[in-house]
């Protein structure tokens, strides 16, 4: 059983085509003294995990996408799974390897006070489960399939992808199953009268999956967890018709590092890279900016090596190192990170990523095939990454300096930062603590201006934005609606006893109906691609007609609110014009000023002045294509 402790620390927190030969036609079929499909692939067979007779879903568990990463697959693309006869029942499919974010901030506002500060320390150090354990050979998918597809695979039902989220750290596309249903697709599925399928996988995490910088980029593939959920898009795009699905009709859906991905993947080679979906869901899309390939970046890398005891030696030593001391290693260079600050994530690499994606967006540099998206984030995006440390303007200077490479504060670019976030000493200061101060900073750097930016590359019309501010409004807190479901497992008593200790009884069923009303607008874009055309009118609280949103005034306007007692429409404070176009500025600064520009795609700018060539380091692609 969960404790309570780990279940408000959950819900506070919030990819190659395969051809090989096959003994048996492609496809499902029954086999003897089963009752349970079987699904015949290239690589092997799998029986569905189980069926579940109330919402008639078959569930095929762990369907390997991808060999094991390991040894001199190690930060290389994913490679093809070798055929394997026997007879796969789900049963076994490890996560990828976990570790905690360094200072998360697991008590609110109270960080501000040193007293609180020491507290959140101490329950940062508290052994979860969420971040334990793990192994290399984690890329599995798990597919949830109506009954009705498995007795008739000619159907096409449209098909959604889900990418977990977890600061690019932890995470799994079953993360504390069977206790609570994250991430379990029937809920949604209902809400579509089973008319879709679900799709969950997982990805590399920390160092195994976003190592970059110029050593990365000469000798293996940077940002091999976004290559791994694209090899589970490809998955998709060549099986998923032996279930019923439709290849083309495919909704990714991401939350923080999964929507985050969902940006990267837009992005892919300059926008030429088609990313295998034509819609998304992306909420909450989160990540820090890295981009300094030749320094800060390549300085992570190094710090990594040493740690795994190849100082020096490169990527062939770390393929050949034991699992033991890579994984102590991961697990002590996130631990090093200034408090809420990340090691690791999706960085440009000049072929995946060429620059910052705000920036490519910003140029016009995505896939042009996207055909519109829903965009959301929370009333409180940040605090849970503040952690109370930085209590004087000179730790807040400290932080900066910490986290951004020299150049940007030899050039002036961080007093930019600090006069646009004024001290808390001033005379006349804009925040009340440096906590409030911080908290600013990280949402608009980090968080919320992914909605801005994506609304205006794409255009209004082609977006429906959200906010989701149900108490507390935490980042991740919509995690809870997304996913509730009274149909999960035979082990529903355990859930709705763990519900209980977050809610008070009598609001349990208003708690479902907001997330009733929620999935059936998802359910409703995924299958329509249209979040209105199916909602969920007859409910209590009742949806409302969902508009585009317009980013021409200070606030984005016609934004949907998800708030305690119902739905209704918001202009959006959360993403306002100009701070979001100040880090816009900043990324345009930084990256010119570093040379890492691509050529044709640099952005103008007025924060700093920027001599010599723009592009003078940016290097395309990698040394293994």
């Amino acid at each position: 059983m969960l404790s309570p402790f780990g279940l408000c620390l959950l819900l506070v927190l919030g990819s190659v085509s395969f051809v090989w030969g096959s003994p048996l036609p492609l496809g499902v079929s029954y086999q003897k003294q089963s009752t349970l499909p079987v699904l015949t692939l290239p690589s092997g067979s799998y029986r569905a995990a189980n069926y579940r007779s109330a919402s008639d879903i078959y569930i095929f568990r762990n369907i390997r996408f991808a060999a094991p990463p390991v040894g001199d697959l190690r930060w290389a693309k994913p490679a093809p799974p070798q055929p394997n006869s026997t007879l796969q029942d789900g049963s076994y499919g490890p996560k990828c390897i976990q570790s905690a974010v360094s200072g998360m901030n697991l008590v609110g506002p109270g960080n501000t006070s040193p007293v609180g500060a020491a507290i959140n320390q101490f329950l940062g150090g508290i052994p979860v489960p969420l971040f334990q354990g793990g192994d290399e050979d984690c890329l599995f998918l798990d597919v949830y399939v109506p009954g009705k597809a498995i007795r008739n695979s000619n159907l096409k039902l449209p098909v959604v992808v889900w990418i977990y989220g977890g600061a690019y750290l932890f995470g799994s596309k079953d993360t504390l199953q069977p206790h609570l249903p994250f991430y379990d697709g029937s809920g949604i599925m209902g809400k579509a009268n089973n008319d879709m399928i679900f799709v969950a996988m997982n990805y590399r995490l920390g160092s195994y999956g976003w190592l970059a910088g110029t050593t990365m980029e000469a000798e293996a593939t940077p940002n091999a967890g976004l290559w791994d959920q694209r090899a589970a898009f490809q998955w998709v795009r060549d099986y998923i018709h032996l279930l019923g699905g439709d290849p083309t009709r495919v909704t990714a859906m991401g939350e923080s590092a999964g929507a985050g991905s969902i940006i990267h993947h837009l992005v892919g080679n300059g926008g030429k890279l088609d990313p295998l979906f034509s819609k998304a869901i992306a909420q909450s899309p989160a990540f820090q900016p890295l981009w300094d390939r030749g320094g800060i970046v390549q300085e992570t890398f190094d710090k990594f090596a040493s740690l795994a005891g190849c100082r020096g030696k490169g990527v062939a030593c770390l393929r050949s190192t034991d699992a033991e001391t890579l994984a102590k290693a991961n697990k002590q260079l996130i631990a090093q990170q200034a408090p809420g600050t990340m090691a690791v994530g999706p960085t440009p690499d000049g072929s995946f990523v060429r620059q910052l994606p705000l920036l490519e967006l910003h140029t016009g540099n995505y896939w042009k095939g996207i055909e519109s998206m829903i965009l959301s984030h929370t009333a409180d995006e940040s605090s849970l990454f503040v952690s109370g440390a930085v209590q004087t303007d000179a730790e807040f200077s400290t932080l900066l300096d910490t986290v951004f490479p020299n150049y940007t504060r030899i050039e002036g670019v961080n007093a930019k930062i600090e006069a646009f976030y004024p001290p808390v000493s001033g005379k006349k200061p804009v925040y009340a603590t440096q906590t409030a101060r911080v908290t600013a900073f990280l949402r608009e750097s980090c968080f919320t201006c992914n909605v801005r930016y994506l609304t205006e590359a794409l255009g209004e019309s082609k977006v429906w934005a959200m906010q989701y501010s149900v108490f507390p409004g935490w980042h991740g807190s919509d995690l809870l609606a997304t996913f509730f479901t009274t149909s999960f497992t035979a082990d529903t008593a355990s859930f709705f006893d763990d519900l209980a200790v977050l809610m008070v009884p009598a609001l349990a069923p208003f708690v479902a109906g907001i997330s009733g009303a929620l999935q059936s607008y998802f359910a409703s874009y995924i299958t329509t691609g249209n979040p209105n055309t199916n909602r969920a009118i007859l409910n209590l609280p009742p949806s409302v007609q969902w508009g585009h949103p317009s980013c021409a005034s200070e606030a984005m306007q016609g934004v949907v609110n998800v708030g305690d007692w119902g739905f209704g429409t918001i202009g959006d404070t959360q993403n306002q014009k100009t701070p979001c176009n100040f880090w816009r500025d900043f990324a345009a600064a930084v990256t010119a000023l570093g040379g890492y520009s691509p050529p044709g795609a640099v952005v103008p700018q007025g924060l700093v002045s920027v001599s010599g060539n723009s592009s003078r380091n940016f290097r395309g692609g990698n040394a293994i294509g």
